[in-house]
């Protein structure tokens, strides 16, 4: 053992004898009167707030980028085929052809004018 132990066990050896039941003076009010003395800070529920807040950026914003590169890398696999030659001629609708007859007659009685 070294010495501070030695003379840590020997103080509690020697404090445990000790039987005084006897409290100070007034002692009570000195405490609660240093409680009272220490600066309290004042609850500040908006300041709360904006600290955690701003602690939280960089643990989201992690979240944020990995997400992002996990969604980019899963839709690299899924990419649609192209569409067959068949899907990519419209089907014309009645009212797509009266408009094309109207639009070429507009044509042919404006050259037949000149």
């Amino acid at each position: 053992m070294s010495k501070i132990d030695d003379i840590l066990a020997r103080m509690l050896t020697e404090s445990g004898e000790v039987a005084d039941d006897r409290v100070p003076y007034a002692f009570e009010k000195r405490v609660m009167a240093h409680i009272k003395e220490t600066p309290q800070v004042p609850l500040n529920t908006w300041a709360q707030w904006s600290q955690g807040l701003w602690r939280a950026v960089i643990p989201c914003f992690a979240v944020m980028i990995l997400v992002a590169v996990w969604i980019n890398s899963s839709s690299t696999d899924n990419q649609p085929t192209e569409p067959s030659p068949s899907e990519l001629i419209a089907q014309s609708t009645p009212a797509e052809d009266e408009l094309e007859t109207v639009v070429m007659l507009a044509i042919d009685s404006a050259d037949a004018d000149q």
